[in-house]
């Protein structure tokens, strides 16, 4: 049986009545269509549902009633941060990567200040993005978008420690490679261009480790979803 579901950036107790914001009730009224009495499950960034029950709808006002909680863990045992390049379809990328498990997303900017500026103004929608694909995707915890930076600086800011991953089809290395007891893992995927000769020596510089996803030279966004799927089949709960 399908059950709605939607997201409430707040604290939730048992027994209380909340109000849902302006901004949920065109989805809620018009795509889901709720009606009074209709049990709907709310998630707020925990590992429980929030289990709910229409008490008003209006064009200008949703009260629900939280009847009860329950536990909903459905995040993946391996924490991948994903570093991806900016690129036309990143949308496409962050959506299919958080439907796959990914714990934090940030994205890589350019040296160039249209990029960087273009891409800030983007945040708003990506963050829409990721609410929507946890709807989607039954998930209640919702990955970290991290603020955009460059490729220089999301290296640096990585434990050195860390296990950290570059995709080269020329590598010898595979993802198959990783021993079993990482679950802590840093990607590092590039634009449709790829990274020029200086990203590359940088991030090998801070430890990244070379690894293949194929002879085939992928789209980035295909790279992005390959990577994610591999390891979660490798080391997580695929």
């Amino acid at each position: 049986m399908y059950i709605p579901r939607i997201y409430f950036n707040k604290s939730i107790k048992i027994n209380t009545v909340i109000k849902l914001k302006k901004n949920m009730i065109h989805f809620c009224i018009n795509v889901i269509r709720l009606r009074i009495g209709d049990i709907i499950h709310v998630f707020n960034n925990t590992n429980y549902i929030f289990i709910s029950k229409i008490l008003e709808v209006k064009k200008k006002n949703i009260l629900l009633k939280i009847v009860k909680k329950k536990i909903d863990d459905k995040e993946s045992p391996i924490k991948i941060h994903l570093g991806q390049c900016v690129s036309k379809r990143m949308s496409v990328t962050i959506e299919k990567s958080v439907e796959l498990g990914i714990h934090t997303i940030t994205p890589i900017i350019s040296k160039k200040k249209k990029s960087e500026k273009k891409t800030f103004k983007k945040i708003h929608h990506w963050k829409k993005i990721i609410i929507s694909a946890c709807t989607q995707s039954l998930r209640n915890i919702v990955p970290k978008l991290n603020t955009p930076t460059t490729i220089y600086q999301w290296c640096d800011s990585i434990n050195s420690t860390s296990t950290k991953i570059i995709f080269d089809p020329k590598a010898t290395n595979k993802i198959s490679n990783i021993p079993n007891k990482y679950k802590n893992v840093f990607i590092l995927i590039g634009s449709e261009k790829g990274f020029d000769e200086y990203e590359k020596k940088y991030a090998q510089e801070k430890n990244f480790l070379k690894v293949s996803l194929g002879p085939r030279i992928l789209r980035t966004e295909t790279a992005s979803i390959a990577a994610i799927t591999a390891l979660q089949v490798h080391l997580g709960d695929i």
